[in-house]
């Protein structure tokens, strides 16, 4: 296919048209008095949405240049949403702010190129220096402030900052269906641990990006699996039509293929997951494992053979989620002796003198003690199922990244404040674009300025009146902001060192 070449300032300019043009499409959405935009999906009825991954998700433009500043964008807002949880509007309109600063120093002159990208870097370094001296510790007491003003409901908040409360800072919180109209949670057995997906071909969850077994079958085997001749027995004691993950130090060869293929034809749901660690943590980790979920561990050194178990060994669980990172256990069918494990990894904690050995106690006795809080959501239709769950995952990570990393002063009153702290020109005209889009959203003069105002004070945009941002609960994770700047910083980087645009030709359809 023949391809199509743009080159120096006029291939940046293409580029960032089509950036602007998704921004424009967030920016209403911003701050607590932020719009909707309402959304085509062929064959069902459009949807509203007012979260910014939503609106840029749906956003294909025909210029592929354009189509190119798109998916950018559309790179930043992800990050910002996976690691903070939220903010991405105030990503989309922080990564305009700043593309067009670079973009005006540069200007015609590519020799400027590196330069800009230098200070760029530099002046990131200074903003968050200067963020991190101004953030605040967190309790837990703050966060039915921070889920409120992610989620824009009180009632969604109230629920997120009981259950957090339940399970603690650390705790793992899920959302689910429901089957009742409604919200309601409660906390149960499960872990979750850091390793995911062995390959994508066992996905069943492709919306996000994950697999999802329903009371699956846990098999642990301590070594690797590769043969077919190793599983076909499981497989069979099993029957089709079942869930089940596999837990083991790899699986690959041809009894990956094997799982894969049925994965695939939907003979099972299955998911293959490598076992976290090596050496001794890893038998213990089985161990621990197949106390929550009722499991024998597969170990030839305890006389027992892959290729001659049945289902009479493998555990149970009420729902696991996989997702290409991490492995989430909910409602394990725990063995009757998890009490007396746990006391003995007690007694190990109060006995051992290593500072690292009891850390890794601990870590252990919090898997086989801790619990994971499941709200469950009540919905008429999947599409208003996924939007309050989206609702709630929001709030859910912005509640546990302020707990992580501490808050400051929400309503865009933080990156404001920032702009008069740091020296580099194009983070001070560009950090004060959230704020401002904040006050033409609300209808307020965009014109104005906190400069004069004492540092913890900013804007109500519901009440349009200046307060303090902490006696009123309009504050932000720390972590949130971090990531934004981030993540805008890094899109403009890449952006500004942009001297050519390659696409593929545009052919009109009707001649081919």
């Amino acid at each position: 296919m023949s391809k199509q070449i743009l080159n120096g300032n006029e291939a940046r300019v293409k580029v960032k048209a089509g950036l602007d043009k998704a921004c424009d499409a967030v920016r209403p959405t911003l701050g607590p008095v932020g719009m909707t935009a309402l959304i085509e999906y062929p064959g069902l009825d459009p949807i509203q949405a007012d979260d910014g991954v939503t609106i840029l998700k749906n956003i294909d433009l025909q210029d592929p240049y354009e189509q190119m500043g798109v998916l950018m964008l559309r790179k930043a807002g992800l990050r910002t949403s996976t690691e903070g949880g939220d903010g991405t509007a105030t990503t989309t309109v922080l990564t305009q702010a700043l593309v067009a600063e670079a973009f005006k120093e540069i200007g015609n002159d590519s020799s400027k190129i590196r330069v800009v990208h230098e200070r760029l870097q530099k002046g990131l370094q200074e903003v968050l220096a200067r963020l991190s001296e101004i953030k605040r510790d967190v309790s837990i007491e703050h966060i039915e402030n921070i889920a409120t003003i992610s989620s824009l409901d009180a009632d969604v908040a109230k629920l997120i900052s009981e259950i957090i409360k339940d399970v603690g800072v650390d705790g793992v919180v899920s959302v689910e269906k429901g089957a009742q109209i409604g919200y309601s949670k409660e906390v149960v057995k499960g872990a979750r641990f850091d390793k995911g997906l062995i390959s994508p071909y066992f996905i069943n969850d492709p919306a996000n990006t994950q697999t999802v077994l329903n009371e699956p079958y846990i098999v642990l085997v301590d070594r690797r699996i590769s043969m077919n001749e190793q599983i076909l027995g499981l497989l069979n004691s099993i029957g089709t039509g079942k869930d089940i993950l596999f837990i083991a130090d790899t699986v690959e060869s041809v009894a990956l293929g094997t799982l894969v293929h049925n994965a695939v034809n939907k003979i099972a749901n299955i998911a293959c997951v490598q076992n976290p660690y090596s050496g001794s943590r890893a038998r213990d980790f089985l161990e621990d494992i197949a106390y929550l979920t009722g499991s024998a561990v597969i170990s030839e050194e305890k006389g027992m053979k892959l290729d001659k178990a049945t289902v009479q060994v493998c555990g149970r669980a009420e729902k696991v989620i996989v997702t290409r990172d991490t492995t989430t256990i909910i409602g394990g069918f725990s063995s009757p002796l998890l009490s007396e494990r746990v006391s003995a990894i007690q007694s190990q904690i109060a006995s051992t003198t290593s500072e690292f050995q009891k850390k890794m106690l601990e870590e252990r006795l919090a898997c086989l003690t801790g619990g994971i809080g499941v709200i469950r959501v009540g919905a008429y239709t999947d599409s208003e199922f996924n939007a309050k769950k989206y609702k709630f995952d929001n709030a859910i990570n912005s509640a546990q990244a302020a707990l992580q990393e501490g808050i400051v002063a929400g309503g865009g009153v933080t990156l404001m404040r920032l702009k008069y702290l740091v020296n580099e020109p194009m983070f001070k005209r560009a950090l004060s674009a959230p704020f401002k889009q904040m006050c033409k959203n609300a209808g307020i003069d965009d014109d104005i300025t906190l400069e004069n105002q004492t540092c913890d004070t900013g804007i109500n945009f519901k009440t349009k009146e200046y307060v303090n941002m902490f006696s009123e609960g309009i504050i932000d994770p720390a972590k949130v902001v971090r990531i934004a700047l981030e993540s805008a910083t890094a899109i403009t980087s890449s952006l500004v060192t942009v001297e050519s645009c390659i696409v593929n030709e545009v052919t009109d359809e009707k001649t081919g």
